[in-house]
């Protein structure tokens, strides 16, 4: 592209807190809706809704320190520096998610719903320990009557373009992954679903947890680091790819398996000029695969809990529970096998002889090979060597 295809003009705007607020909480109702699209007598209720978590944000962890102070900065008439939000599609509507300003907009949207009290002012101290139903009603009003400036992204002259933006604005010191930054750039519901799921595998008080995302908590390895980095998120994708499409050896690493996967899905999302209609199907068509590999996953935890890690062929593996390279052979060797024989027509301890068996021969186990783990030339000859015959 040449300097003019990549020219951007972000729209400014100056918006009330109070209208912020009244936004935010529109989007979460968005989120929590039981439908894949929005009726569309209903769409206007949620249209430009403020998305302060999207599935690419990590979880909140500003401090009530920082959060004070952001309030303090408001009541003395401290400038706060702009936010960035990006349009994208929720649900079949149009919404802004927040590409720079999470933790601004969050600390505003938590005082004002009384979530919290302030702490260590260093210049209101009379304010200490106040919450916001505690403040005289001018104080009140100076808040919610607040302009705060924002810039809306949108008509991005390309995903790479976009991907560099959120790079850009977020290079502060609760920067983004990059796994939290594709998420933003490439929204679809396939992200929708996997963030769910995800979810549903970390919080261990979702209903029936124990009988229904247990185990598959620990085969993903779904710790509390990798969840919030969405490393969890990021190993799903590439396998998602592996399924649906095979290993590419011209990949040069396991992150291009996500991205690529990630980016199909949102092309796929962004071509329907009448919602989500056929991108629905091809999440439906996702979901069911996914399932199914998860089940014969499920399987192998009689031989170890974790199946993505060397332990799977009797290689002790305790810190690498989770290895991408392992993902990736494990759903493409699957792939190949319900594609050559259909798996439920092997007994599975023959078939888990066989892939143990095929690991341990592998350039995996080879002293002399030293290169990435994730090359996936290695992996396409592991897998079109393989074979239960």
């Amino acid at each position: 592209m040449n300097k003019g295809e990549l020219k951007v003009s972000p729209n400014k705007y100056d918006m009330c807190i109070q209208n912020i607020i009244t936004s935010i909480d529109n989007g979460y109702k968005l989120q929590e809706l039981d439908c894949d699209i929005v009726d569309k007598n209903k769409w206007y209720d949620y249209n430009n809704s403020l998305i302060l978590k999207p599935g690419y944000q990590r979880e909140y962890r500003a401090t009530v320190e920082e959060e004070s102070l952001i309030i303090e900065s408001i009541l003395v008439g401290i400038p706060i520096p702009p936010v960035f939000l990006c349009t994208t599609r929720i649900k079949g509507v149009r919404v802004l998610n927040v590409v720079d300003g999470q933790h601004r907009l969050g600390a505003l949207y938590r005082f004002i719903k009384c979530k919290f009290k302030l702490l260590n002012l260093p210049l209101l101290t009379e304010y200490e320990g106040k919450s916001y139903s505690d403040l005289n009603i001018e104080d009140q009003e100076t808040i919610v009557n607040h302009l705060l400036q924002a810039y809306v992204f949108e008509n991005f002259p390309g995903k790479q373009f976009e991907l560099e933006v959120f790079n850009r604005y977020n290079k502060g010191t609760k920067n983004l992954t990059p796994q939290e930054i594709r998420n933003a750039v490439y929204a679809s519901p396939h992200n929708d679903y996997i963030t769910n799921f995800a979810e549903k595998l970390y919080d261990k008080k979702v209903d029936n947890w124990e009988n229904n995302y247990k185990v598959l908590n620990e085969i993903y390895n779904v710790t509390k680091d990798r969840f919030l980095k969405k490393k969890v998120h990021e190993g799903i994708f590439c396998i998602l790819y592996v399924l649906e499409y095979g290993i590419d050896e011209s990949f040069k690493d396991s992150t291009t398996y996500a991205t690529e996967y990630m980016k199909k899905k949102a092309e796929l999302t962004t071509k329907q000029d009448q919602g989500y209609e056929e991108a629905l199907k091809d999440v439906n068509k996702m979901k069911s695969n996914f399932h199914a590999f998860n089940e014969w996953l499920k399987k192998f935890t009689k031989i170890t809990p974790y199946p993505f890690s060397r332990e799977l062929y009797g290689i002790s593996s305790k810190s690498y529970k989770f290895q991408t390279s392992m993902a990736l052979i494990i759903s493409a060797l699957y792939k190949k096998i319900i594609e050559t024989n259909g798996w439920a027509e092997k007994d599975f301890d023959f078939i888990a002889d066989r892939i143990k068996k095929s690991l341990l021969s592998s350039y995996l186990e080879k002293p002399e090979y030293t290169a990435s783990s994730t090359n996936s030339k290695e992996i396409a000859k592991l897998v079109n060597e393989f074979s239960l015959d």
